[in-house]
């Protein structure tokens, strides 16, 4: 008698349903997490990005006033050598 009934059960479509039902809730819900996750993985590698972005810009300004003091330098010395040798 139990086996029977049981068998019904299994049979009937409304289990299958519930069951449909309750695998697409846990679907729905882990790719939700998943997104999230994402979210939060892609504003941490922004925020180091953005840290990254400011630290190369900061070394090209100084190494652009390098460039400029060198250019100082050799326009200096180019005049003197001009200077001396009278060209």
């Amino acid at each position: 008698m139990e086996y029977q009934v049981a068998s019904e059960i299994a049979q009937s479509q409304f289990v299958f349903a519930i069951l449909f039902i309750l695998l697409g809730a846990g679907v729905f819900y882990e790719m939700r997490k998943e997104i999230r996750e994402n979210r939060e993985d892609s504003r941490k590698r922004e925020k180091q990005l953005m840290e990254h972005l400011r630290r190369s810009n900061a070394s090209q300004e100084r190494t652009a006033e390098a460039l400029e003091g060198l250019e100082n330098r050799i326009e200096k010395i180019e005049r003197r050598v001009y200077r001396e040798h009278g060209i």
